[in-house]
């Protein structure tokens, strides 16, 4: 009998072939199926027998195309009533980074029309080049209403001269951009998005109506200072007329004159506003409103029978300034001496253009003008503006320039959003001048402004 571990050999080698031959088994099938594996992903080129191996690609998404930007430095001519050759010749070499091409181009477009805003905000820009610069974003209405983007622009144009030709901002100058939402909300979105996202820009100005109340929530959210052109916008161009309604109601009474007509224009935000508070200035000084005259509305607001009245109180808004002359002169008055007609207005009265559309009627006007306006550098009344533009400008240009002054003195305090927008805050002044005109033909403007006083919240101070 043989040994009991002889027996649990054989059982072992047993076992061992037969582990042998099942690896050998599926080691042949293995290569089978990588084989018909590879042979099915054309592993083989059976034409010649070369291995081939296979390419794998990875599809990359492209990334989205950046949009167009809104904003123009120069690159793009945005008011078409003042394109001209030179001008876009001036823009082709700014876009094409040939900057000294660039002022070459917009110096001789300036040569050619002095009076153009534009042109010397991009001459400015260009002569800045691609150095480091404080960005002061302005939307103005070129393509809607030129003659007001005009001169919105014009207080800019000058504020941005003054100071880089003044050695900039500690030794940095100002660079503008300029947009046109043409009223579109959507548009106007994105030019806020645009200029809140830039770290370059410190403040935008502009706006109007609709647009800047859809941009206004956009530069809140970007901490970016924003000054609107609308008389509703939470920082208005021009502050609270409430102070210029008081001040001609109070001096009306002094005059002891009770009874007044008010033309307004229906279609301006302003004219309402200042409506509403003239209205109001009125009941408390004990005067009484004869006749409202919407300006926009004419012929079919004009009053049916003439009143009387002893003061005409005008806010034309974006009426045609010749409408109310026109409407004054056809209400007859026994009580009023024709030749000084005692016409009362605002700042919308406060330039040399408009007086002389009323002739002799603008002799005896009275104007209550806010002292940020009378007082500006970029008064329709100073040297400055005449000598930059070659003509006479409006509240508009002292306005814009102020509110672009304070941003300069907030990035020279502080370069920083949120010290500008003190800067901003802090700009604000209700004294208001009251003005009486006078024609001279031997002034600067063919006016003088005699001085009546001054009205703060603390009450009237005669002069």
């Amino acid at each position: 009998m043989a040994p009991k571990g002889g027996e649990n050999l054989r059982d072992k080698s047993q076992d061992l072939f037969s582990v042998k031959v099942f690896l050998t088994a599926a080691g042949v099938l293995g290569l089978v199926f990588l084989g018909l594996t590879w042979l099915s992903r054309g592993g083989l080129n059976l034409g010649d027998g070369s291995p081939q191996i296979e390419e794998v690609q990875l599809e990359q998404a492209e990334p989205e195309p950046e949009p167009p930007s809104q904003l123009s430095q120069g690159e793009s001519i945005l008011l078409a009533t003042a394109t001209t050759t030179l001008k876009e010749n001036g823009a082709e070499a700014l876009a094409a980074g040939d900057y000294a091409g660039a002022v070459t181009a917009f110096e001789n477009a300036r040569l050619a029309d002095i009076s153009d805003p534009e042109t010397l905000i991009y001459l400015n820009n260009a002569r800045i080049g691609d150095d480091e610069a404080y960005g002061l974003g302005v939307i103005a209405p070129m393509a809607t209403d030129t003659e007001e983007a005009i001169n919105l622009l014009r207080g800019i144009a000058q504020a941005q001269t003054e100071i880089n030709q003044a050695g900039g901002i500690q030794g940095k100058p100002l660079r503008v951009l300029l947009a046109d939402d043409r009223g579109d909300v959507a548009i106007a979105q994105e030019i806020a998005t645009e200029l809140s996202q830039s770290p370059d820009v410190f403040a935008a100005i502009g706006h109007s109506d609709g647009a800047a109340a859809a941009a206004a929530d956009i530069y809140t959210g970007g901490f970016l200072p924003f000054v609107s052109t609308s008389a509703t916008s939470n920082q208005p161009l021009l502050a609270n007329d409430l102070p210029i309604a008081n001040a001609l109601a109070f001096y009306m009474a002094k005059l002891n004159h009770r009874t007044a007509i008010l033309f307004y224009d229906g279609n301006s935000d302003y004219s309402l506003s200042f409506k509403a508070s003239f209205e109001e200035a009125l009941k408390v000084n004990n005067g009484t409103m004869t006749a409202e005259v919407n300006l926009a509305d004419l012929p079919n607001s004009a009053p049916t029978k003439p009143p009387e009245a002893e003061i005409f109180v005008l806010s034309p808004g974006e009426s045609p300034l010749q409408t109310a002359k026109d409407s004054i002169d056809i209400i007859p008055n026994d009580k009023v001496d024709h030749f000084y007609r005692h016409v009362f207005g605002g700042h919308e009265l406060f330039s040399p253009d408009v007086l002389e559309l009323f002739g002799s009627m603008a002799t005896g006007t009275i104007l209550a003008v806010p002292g940020a306006i009378y007082q500006s550098g970029a008064s329709p009344f100073s040297d400055a503006p005449r000598a930059l533009w070659e003509t006479t400008v409006d509240w508009t240009t002292s306005a814009s320039y102020n509110t672009a002054q304070s941003i300069i003195t907030g990035l020279g305090e502080s370069p920083t959003r949120e010290n500008v927008q003190t800067a901003i805050d802090r700009n604000t002044d209700d004294a208001v001048h009251l003005l009486r005109v006078n024609i001279n033909p031997n002034a600067a403007t063919g006016y003088d402004l005699l001085s009546i006083g001054v009205m703060t919240k603390d009450g009237f101070k005669a002069d």
